[in-house]
């Protein structure tokens, strides 16, 4: 039917085709009007200048079939008109027409003839269907795409109808269930029929979650029963469609079968559980780790026990980050190869255990895959104890080798039975002076290696007898004849199923030698070779045994060399040692071979005369005529490396057996006469009475009431003031010891400063009094009592300056009290500059770069050396109060004053002068341009309080 029929009835013909044109040029589909005795172009509308491109203008009155390329195909445009020819009209007829810039567009053809103004017309209308075939052939190939996914992953598709509860199964969907129609479609409950049944509540509780919105999907795993009754496991998801109103409309899903997935999952799980319980159960150390991070999975109960790492804190750390690699970098590329599919085997590493010790192990590693994560097996075996035996052992072995190499003991291997040598030594070679060549397949006999053969039969029997032998003193002979005496110690071996001895011979003839020269040393004297005090206590011993049973007497006399001490000092231990074997020669010349002289040390020599007549008188004589003897024979002058010397010696006597039944108390007695002597001035002689007996006891007690002196604080110091000359104002003091006994009261220093000199006490009473006098100077500083030129004196015996520490003794006392160093003098005598002239400088600088002064006291009395003097860094010089106190009478003493102070003034030195009391010999020193002065003409020694009003006074 034309277009224009639908017009209405009552328009008249002009009218219909203005209306029509009105439309044509209105519609929303693309049309074109032809001329159809022509083919001509008559109008196109907008519709259609959009869709194709075309002007208007530029189409009227074209030729369709020349003049227009409207259709891409000819073949088309001629089926379609030949299909319009027939039948008078075209509807829908599908064709590919050409736009103006050549783009295809696939369009459904309508074609009608139209009667317009008279003429013949064809009214051609396309409709664009391009994107609608794009889409449509997209939806094919998706859906062409499903089907392969789902036929390629064996998958099945449901749909669900919610209202009719009909369920529809692709072909694979009913296959699984075993349904016969492929596709299927029937009741939901026909469905769920050949679902296990433990599995339908959790599947209509699936269901019943998603239809009310509590979820919009579900996947869900059950059992399907077959037919047969066997079970296949079946997984299907759900997803729920809603109408427009938001009721539940549809539910489709898709079903798969994975039966052979679950039945690989049991057989992983039930493989894991295995693995598990081996790993955690296994006695050696394992640890999982994930091959691409490298880290900690896993860890079992070995790992902890012998490695000493719990899971907690290791868990996702490396082995590395967890501190188990000793070396690092080895580890790292032993992992690298691990990680490449190389698996290792029995790796020697060293790892460190938790508690930070190391442990050998061999490390051996398996690729594994657990959970889709590949992974690396570890196991660690320690063999910390196999490699430290495996050590031990080759240690032992080359401690053998090198032993048996390089011992100097001379070792040799024999056959236990024959004694033919195997292996030797070259100990061996140099005890015996044979080769191994020269022995080996010979015995001993053969070359008569033992003095006396039958010692090789006594050492195999005791070998066979204790097992073994050690130190067996042998009589051997060397190859050249030479004989020595050999320590022998044998082992038995088993070699090769052989019984064999290794022999271990050492010479010992030295050692015997030096063996017997130290039993003789145990009783003589190494320097001089005289008996020493073992052995004269022996001596001692048998001759009063005898005299006891006899009527006979003895005398033990007591020597020592006076002032010994200053040869050793001044001139050297060699010249001493000289001085004491000249001794050794006179005395042994001068006494009889029945008598022994022996040395006790030191300087102190011991002659014991034996078997001496009865008469007492008569006895005496002899004793003192022999000891006169020796004195004089000892009074000879020595020369000694250069020097001529002169002698005397103290001699004390005890007489067998009066004074004594045993040799401790006869030499304890000589040594009181000895003492006496030495009271005296030495050079005597003098023999044991009871009363030295009551002095020495006397002195004991003085010692001993001196130790508690020292530690219950029994000494004080007293102040002597030094003035100065010219104004008569203190200028410093002396600090001097004195002894507040609690019963006898103030003990003079001439009674007690001896005893800590012999006793050695010296050396703690002279450090409290370093220590007093710095504290004294403390206080004195805190009263504001002294000015700036003010020195306190101490004295410093020898043995307190021969100390290694006494710098630091002098120094921990300044600091103690925090005094300036300035204020502190200490007086040393000449005879410690001579001891060690260069230990005595470095000493003194040292003290004097901290700002102490030095002072030398009684100088002139002792040993003076001006080449000494001008060394020493000195700040004063004593005046020694023997010269002081007969100055003004005795013109020596006068003169030697004078020396000293012209001395001490050339030398830049002070001058102080000692024992001034009389108003004279002040006067005296004041003439000579003596600085100061100290003694009773001021005044004597005094207390603390008493020198501190002094200074007030002085003040």
């Amino acid at each position: 039917m034309g277009q224009q029929d639908n017009l209405p009835a009552s328009m008249a013909p002009s009218d219909k085709d203005a209306a029509f044109r009105r439309l044509f040029f209105r519609m929303p589909v693309a049309s074109m009007l032809v001329d159809a005795s022509n083919g001509c172009v008559i109008d196109i509308n907008p519709a259609f200048q959009k869709l194709f491109g075309w002007d208007r203008q530029q189409s009227l009155g074209r030729d369709t079939g020349h003049e227009f390329p409207l259709w891409h195909s000819k073949r088309q445009r001629e089926s379609m008109l030949e299909h319009f020819h027939q039948h008078g009209s075209m509807d829908h007829f599908e064709a590919e027409l050409l736009c103006r810039d050549g783009q295809l567009k696939t369009c459904l053809v309508s074609v009608e003839y139209i009667e317009l103004d008279g003429m013949l017309c064809r009214l051609s209308m396309a409709y664009d269907i391009t994107e609608q075939k794009r889409f449509d052939a997209e939806l094919k190939k998706s859906q062409e795409r499903l089907h392969m996914a789902l036929n390629a992953s064996q998958m099945g598709i449901w749909d669900l109808d919610l209202h009719s509860r009909t369920l529809h199964c692709s072909a694979r969907a009913a296959f699984m269930h075993g349904f016969h129609a492929y596709p299927w479609e029937g009741p939901l409950s026909f469905f769920t029929r050949s679902i296990h049944p433990q599995d339908r509540t959790a599947m209509r509780r699936a269901f019943v979650a998603i239809c009310r919105g509590e979820q919009r999907r579900y996947r869900l795993n059950y059992r399907q029963l077959g037919h047969n009754r066997q079970t296949r496991w079946l997984e299907a998801t759900a997803t729920l469609h809603r109408d427009t109103d938001g009721n539940p409309l549809r539910m489709v899903g898709t079903l798969k079968d994975i039966t052979d997935r679950r039945r690989n999952e049991q057989a992983l799980i039930e493989s894991e559980l295995k693995f598990a319980t081996l790993f955690q159960g296994a006695p050696e150390p394992y640890c999982l780790i994930d091959r691409d991070t490298l880290s900690i999975i896993e860890i079992n109960h070995s790992f902890t026990e012998q490695l000493g790492y719990q899971p907690e804190p290791v868990l996702g750390q490396t082995p590395e980050q967890a501190g188990l690699w000793h070396d690092k970098a080895r580890t790292r590329a032993l992992l690298e190869a691990a990680k490449s599919d190389q698996n290792l085997k029995g790796h020697e590493l060293i790892v460190k255990h938790r508690q930070g010790h190391n442990m050998t192990c061999e490390l051996s590693t398996a690729l594994l895959t657990i959970n889709r994560l590949p992974c690396l097996l570890i196991s660690f075996k320690d063999v910390s104890a196999r490699k430290k035996a495996e050590r031990a052992l080759r240690a032992s072995e080359q401690k053998f080798a090198l032993a048996f190499k390089a011992s100097p003991d001379s070792i040799s291997l024999t056959e236990r039975d024959s004694g033919r040598y195997i292996e030797v030594n070259e100990g061996f070679t140099g005890l015996t002076g044979y080769s191994a060549d020269e022995v080996i397949g010979k015995t001993a006999q053969d070359l008569g290696i033992w003095a006396d053969y039958q010692q090789r039969a006594d050492m195999v029997a005791e070998l066979n007898e204790k097992g073994q032998v050690r130190d067996r003193e042998m009589r051997a002979r060397g190859k050249f004849g030479q004989e020595l005496l050999a320590s022998v110690s044998v082992q038995p071996l088993l070699l090769d199923g052989q019984n064999c001895m290794l022999i271990t011979a050492r010479d010992i003839t030295e050692q015997k030698l030096i063996e017997a020269r130290i039993k003789h040393l145990a009783y003589h004297d190494a320097l001089t070779d005289l008996p020493n005090r073992t052995l004269l206590a022996d001596r001692l011993k048998q001759s009063i045994s005898l005299y006891k049973r006899v009527n006979l007497r003895g005398a033990l006399m007591f020597f020592d060399l006076d002032h010994f001490k200053n040869i050793n000092d001044s001139l050297g231990h060699s010249c001493g040692d000289a001085v004491l074997q000249t001794v050794t020669q006179r005395l042994l010349a001068t006494v009889r071979k029945q008598d022994t002289v022996a040395r006790l040390g030191g300087d102190e020599f011991v002659v014991l005369l034996s078997g001496l007549e009865a008469d007492h008188d008569q006895c005496l004589l002899h004793i003192r005529g022999t000891a006169e003897k020796l004195r004089k024979a000892l009074a000879q002058p020595m020369h000694i490396e250069g020097h001529a010397l002169e002698l005397s010696v103290s001699i004390g006597i005890a007489v067998l057996p009066e004074h004594g039944d045993n040799p401790e108390d006869l030499l304890k007695r000589a040594d009181i006469a000895l003492y006496r002597v030495k009271e005296s001035g030495r050079n005597g002689i003098a023999f044991f009475e009871q009363a030295m007996q009551l002095a020495a006891s006397e002195r004991l007690t003085i010692e001993s009431e001196l130790r508690q002196a020292i530690t219950q604080g029994q000494f004080q110091l007293h102040y002597q003031p030094q003035i100065q000359a010219d104004n008569h104002r203190i200028v410093g003091a002396e600090a001097l010891i004195r002894w507040q006994h609690p019963e006898r009261g103030m003990i003079s220093p001439a009674s007690f400063i001896p005893v800590l000199e012999e006793s050695g006490m010296i050396l703690s009473a002279g450090q409290w009094v370093v220590t007093e006098a710095c504290q004294h100077i403390r206080r004195l500083l805190d009263g504001h009592m002294l000015t700036e030129n003010f020195r306190l004196s101490v004295n410093i015996s020898p043995r307190q300056f021969r100390q290694q520490d006494f710098v630091e003794q002098i120094e921990q006392a300044i600091r103690d009290s925090a005094i300036p160093a300035s204020y502190l003098v200490l007086e040393i005598t000449e005879s410690i500059v001579i001891q060690d002239i260069n230990d005595t400088i470095a000493k003194m600088q040292q003290l004097r770069a901290l700002g102490v002064s030095f002072a030398i006291d009684d100088f002139g009395t002792g040993y003076s050396s001006l080449s000494y003097l001008k060394r020493l860094p000195l700040d004063t010089l004593k005046i020694d109060q023997s010269f002081v106190r007969d100055c003004t009478q005795d013109p020596n003493d006068a003169e030697i004053i004078r020396t000293i102070v012209a001395l001490g003034l050339n030398l830049h030195l002070k001058l102080i002068a000692e024992g001034v009391e009389q108003q004279e010999q002040l006067d005296f020193l004041v003439k000579l341009n003596c600085h100061a002065y100290q003694g009773f003409l001021y005044s004597p020694a005094v207390a603390e309080d008493d020198f501190m009003r002094l200074l007030e006074v002085g003040r």
